[in-house]
């Protein structure tokens, strides 16, 4: 089984299109599991009266914002796939590129991230705030992580990955980018990039690029990734 990880708040007019499109992907039997924190636009009732006629729907419910590193690891936690997905709920990521990067991890790779920068891929349109705060965090993780530097898309929301290298973070660890983390967990393994492009949100604003403590955020899942690097590598 394939299991695809999305994390949601407030994305009721996105999931119905964002749904249909997954449904349609070639994948073998998968799962969708939604971790919700707290909608109160309607996200919950579109996904209980969903889920009821979708077996392969699977909410998954949160009271408060616990960030979307939180959520996605809760998810993880739930999943049931030998491959994981995780994604983005906005529309910006294309659920059709997950079939490609089936077949890399399929073909060996043991972690695979959809890149807006590789062959074939394209960041979209941005103002240059937003592609500001990007490149920032982009340049700023090649500079903390050695896992990072060979990677065009270091700070993707896109990705997969085999279930066999991830490792459970602090329940108390907080933040945005799971992917600083599953790099050091690759670390050594086979790790590959499939372009995709990004596309315009579907409706509703970025919970990530106009919160002021982004910055904040990022650098401490940095210094967190870098003292998991260390404790894997004593491990090891």
């Amino acid at each position: 089984m394939v299991s695809v990880v999305l994390a949601t708040l407030n994305e009721r007019e996105n999931l119905p299109l964002l749904l249909d499109r997954l449904w349609r992907v070639p994948l073998p039997p998968f799962e969708v599991l939604i971790v919700d924190d707290g909608s109160t636009d309607g996200t919950r009732e579109f996904l209980r009266s969903t889920a009821a006629a979708e077996p392969r729907l699977r909410p998954i419910w949160h009271e408060g914002k616990q960030t979307t590193l939180r959520a996605q690891c809760q998810g993880i936690a739930e999943s049931r796939g030998r491959f994981v997905f995780v994604m983005d709920a906005d529309l910006q990521h294309p659920p059709e590129v997950l079939a490609e990067m089936l077949r890399a991890l399929e073909e060996g790779a043991t972690l695979v991230v959809g890149s807006r920068y590789a062959r074939g891929g394209s960041a979209g349109a941005r103002d240059a705030v937003r592609a500001t705060i990007s490149r920032g965090a982009e340049i700023t993780a090649k500079i903390f992580l050695a896992e990072a530097r060979p990677l065009t898309d270091p700070v993707s929301g896109l990705f997969g990955f085999r279930r066999e290298i991830f490792q459970p973070l602090d329940r108390a660890w907080r933040g945005y980018k799971l992917l600083l983390f599953l790099l050091v967990m690759a670390r050594g393994t086979s790790v590959t990039e499939v372009g995709f492009r990004f596309e315009p949100r579907g409706s509703g604003a970025s919970k990530v690029t106009q919160n002021t403590r982004f910055i904040r955020y990022f650098l401490t899942e940095l210094l967190l990734a870098r003292r998991l690097e260390t404790s894997l590598a004593r491990r090891r």
